[in-house]
This record gives structure tokens, C-alpha cells and sequence, in this order.
């Protein structure tokens, strides 16, 4: 074939217009790149990716987040890639979150006045408040964000001298690992025994009271009807062998709180004492709105709405469709249509109504014990108490489920395990495959 000037005119614009095209489409994917937040999670777990809960979170928050991190550079390594990997996400979701480097060694008046103590310590602001953090962690990171999202801080004020839970003890039974979440939450506890003499401002507080096992003094609960006429919020956690004396609390609030336990035949599936009451489905309310996980309730008591009060009542959580509340004890329970209560069952509810020009808001749970420490970690437990301490102090906005810890899927080898595989790889493996292909040639020449 002669090739002619025509003929290398037509290749050299078919090779051009191929070449411009190749060039065209790398720089149409480099500017979409740039502009794209699409990322691929390939860890296990997606321990890389925001939860959904943190996600609904920054979505919440109006204005920018100023992040300070104090990071000194030495020869240990430097600090910064490792935070700036863990913030890119918060970033991409939100694109007003600002970063700035400090090295304490080169600004130590910053440093002072920031409080550091920790290489590696971010401050963060929003709206004129600021928290730091010490941990590159996702739960404690959403944590303290929802903390600077509180205009004021909340109060919650405890009942004691009943034999309720303790919060400042480490016991089952008792409630310091509630305690540590509400503060983590951003919340004020106070503690406060009638006997003392001190009082609560119902405007300033929310009450709760967590299953008293010895009776309140007639004058207590009075006091404690006082501040309900007054408009106080009040979370209320049933023992089921006693209401320590505040059956007219009940009927102030319009329920009857039935004698016996709550017996759940769909426990024992999950291998749980049919005194354990699981709640699989919630009722249609604020709280329990974004609760996808089941809760368990040990030891529970029903509640029931007489409807004569002047409080609305919503059931939260509703167990033992195929169960009852058993009122002969729960060892070898048998359903006893006489004496037994049919469920399904109601073991815990909101009460609301208008006082003045507020919305009063209370909540019964029929559990003394679904929220201590022994039973607090328990499934959905720990969700569903955050988002009822939010509701009863009037932070709807906060009622979310958060983040779960993501289990770290690090694969940490000896120094000797690291030195065989690069040994195998940049020397082995290629001396291998030359060696192959050595031979195979020599085979071929001989051939």
C-alpha cells in the first residue's frame, strides 16, 4: 500500500482527535473528582464513614465549628495526618468546619490559656462555647458537639434518701454509669434529699425519681405533688415490688400501676428469664421515634391509663404480646386468667399537658432497674434513657440515637512477621519469577 501525504494527514488528525478525547474525558473525571464528596468505605465495620446518628447531628447545627489542634512535631511522628483523616469526614458533611494547627512549642501562651495538656488535643467551638477532646473518637467526638449545641446547660436533679439507686456508686444496682452519660451529654446532676431541707426550681430542673425502696413520708410526697402542680418535668422509675409510697402520685398523673411482673414468654428466645421484658416495637412519640434496636426490661411492672387525669397518655414501650403480669411470683409462672393480667403489656409512657404557658412533661417507666449499671449497656437501654432526659428537659432537637463504637479491625504483627512478608515480596517473589522465566527460556533455546 503507498502511503501518501493524504493519507499520514488523515492518521496524524485521527491520532489527534483520539489523543484530545483521551485528554478531554481524564480532565472532565479529574474536575468531577475534585468536586465530588463520593468516597468508597472498604474497612470492615465502615469504622471510616459518619453514623447516621452524627450525620442527623451536624445537620442540626447552625453556624461554623472552629477546631484548634495543638500538635507538636518530633521525631515520635506527627500528629496532624492522623486528625486530619479523622476530621475529612466531618468536613465533607459539613463544609464550614474549620481547622487550625497549633505547635504548643512555638505558641506557649496559647497553649497555657487553651488548658493543653495532651500532644494532640483539639479544642472546638461553636456559637461561643468550646470542649476539648483527647480522643479521636467518633462517640466522644458527636458527644461533645451535642454538648456546645445546648444554649444552657440542663439541669437533672436525683431523689435520694429511699434507697434508690446511687449515682455516685459503682454497684448493679446502682446508677454512676447513668450519671457519667448525662454529664456526658452535657447535662447538670444535682442530688437532693427532702430531709436536708433544699428544693428544686421546677423551671430550672427536671426531677427523677429511681425507684425508692423504703416509702416517702406523707409530707414528701406532698412536696413532690407541689412541684408537679408547679410544672415540674419528672422521669419516674417503678421498682416492681414497691412504689415507695407514691400511689397518689399515680393517681395525680391518672395511671394505675398494677401489683406483679410483667412475664414475657419471647425472652426465653433470646435466652433471657421470662421476668425480662423485650420491647421489639415503640409507640409513636419523640422518643422513641429514632430507636431501631430492642430494649430489655428486667423485672418490670405494667402501667395502666385510667384516663381521669389531665395528663395526655402516650405508651412508649409496649412487651409481651403472648405474656401477662403475673401476680404469684415468677418462679414457675403460669398464666392464671383470674388473677393474671392478659397482655400485651405497657411498661413505659409519656404524660403530657399545658400548665400556664409551659408543657409539662413526665415519664413512668415500670423498671427499677433498666437503666443501672448492671443493665444500662444492655441493647437499646442506654438510647432510649439519653432520649428521655432530652424529651423531659425540652431538647427535642438532641433526641437521636448515638453512634455506636466501631470495633477497630487493626492487624498489629511482630517485627519478624513484618520482616519475612516485605523479604518475600521485594526479593523473593521477584527473584522467583526471573528464576521462572530464566528457565522457561533456556528450555525454549535448547528446544
Amino acid at each position: 500500500m503507498k502511503i501518501t501525504a493524504r493519507f499520514r494527514l488523515q492518521l496524524l488528525i485521527q491520532n489527534g482527535l483520539f489523543v484530545a478525547l483521551i485528554l478531554g474525558i481524564a480532565t472532565v473525571l479529574l474536575i468531577a473528582a475534585e468536586k465530588s464528596n463520593m468516597r468508597w468505605d472498604m474497612t470492615y465495620s465502615q469504622r471510616n464513614t459518619l453514623s447516621s446518628e452524627t450525620l442527623d447531628i451536624l445537620q442540626k447545627i447552625q453556624g461554623p465549628i472552629s477546631i484548634s489542634a495543638f500538635v507538636t512535631t518530633d521525631a515520635d511522628g506527627d500528629l496532624r495526618q492522623p486528625i486530619i483523616d479523622f476530621l475529612t469526614p466531618y468536613q465533607l458533611e459539613k463544609s464550614d468546619i474549620q481547622i487550625r494547627f497549633i505547635d504548643p512549642r512555638e505558641d506557649p501562651f496559647a497553649a497555657k490559656q487553651a488548658g493543653v495538656s495532651v500532644n494532640g488535643e483539639l479544642i472546638i467551638s461553636l456559637g461561643g462555647r468550646s470542649d476539648r477532646l483527647k480522643s479521636l473518637n467518633e462517640q466522644d467526638l458527636t458527644n461533645l458537639l451535642m454538648r456546645l449545641m445546648r444554649t444552657s446547660q440542663r439541669s437533672v436533679t436525683a431523689l435520694t434518701g429511699h434507697g434508690e439507686g446511687d449515682f455516685a456508686r459503682q454497684g448493679g444496682k446502682d446508677l454512676s454509669d447513668l450519671a457519667k452519660k448525662l454529664s456526658n451529654k452535657g447535662f447538670k446532676l444535682d442530688v437532693l434529699n427532702f430531709a436536708s431541707g433544699d428544693d428544686i426550681d421546677p423551671n430550672e430542673s427536671a426531677l427523677i425519681i429511681s425507684a425508692p425502696t423504703v416509702a416517702l413520708l406523707p409530707g414528701e410526697v406532698k412536696r413532690v405533688q407541689r412541684h408537679l402542680d408547679n410544672g415540674l418535668n419528672m422521669l419516674w422509675l417503678v421498682d416492681n415490688n414497691s412504689t415507695g409510697g407514691l400511689d397518689q402520685i399515680a393517681d395525680y398523673l391518672g395511671i394505675k400501676l398494677p401489683e406483679g411482673i410483667v412475664i414475657d414468654p419471647s425472652a426465653r428466645v433470646q435466652r433471657l428469664p421470662a421476668s425480662f421484658a423485650l420491647a421489639q416495637s415503640y409507640g409513636d412519640h419523640a422518643i422513641t421515634k429514632p430507636m431501631s434496636v430492642n430494649t430489655v426490661f428486667p423485672y418490670s411492672r405494667g402501667i395502666l391509663d385510667k384516663g381521669s387525669g389531665s395528663f395526655s397518655f402516650t405508651p412508649l414501650v409496649e412487651v409481651a404480646p403472648d405474656g401477662w403480669i403475673e401476680t404469684e411470683g415468677v418462679k414457675n409462672a403460669t398464666y392464671d386468667e383470674a388473677r393474671d393480667i392478659k397482655g400485651p403489656v405497657i411498661i413505659a409512657a409519656a404524660l403530657e399537658r399545658e400548665i400556664g404557658e409551659k408543657r409539662q412533661r413526665v415519664v413512668v417507666v415500670g423498671s427499677g432497674r433498666v437503666f443501672s449499671n448492671e443493665y444500662l449497656a444492655s441493647l437499646g437501654n442506654a438510647d432510649l434513657v439519653s432520649n428521655i432526659v432530652n424529651w423531659i428537659s425540652g431538647d427535642d432537637s438532641l433526641i437521636s440515637i448515638e453512634p455506636k463504637i466501631r470495633m477497630d479491625m487493626t492487624l498489629n504483627l511482630p517485627p519478624i512477621a513484618v520482616s519475612l512478608i516485605v523479604s518475600g515480596f521485594l526479593f523473593v517473589l521477584p527473584l522467583g519469577l526471573l528464576l521462572a522465566g530464566v528457565i522457561i527460556w533456556w528450555r525454549r533455546r535448547q528446544a
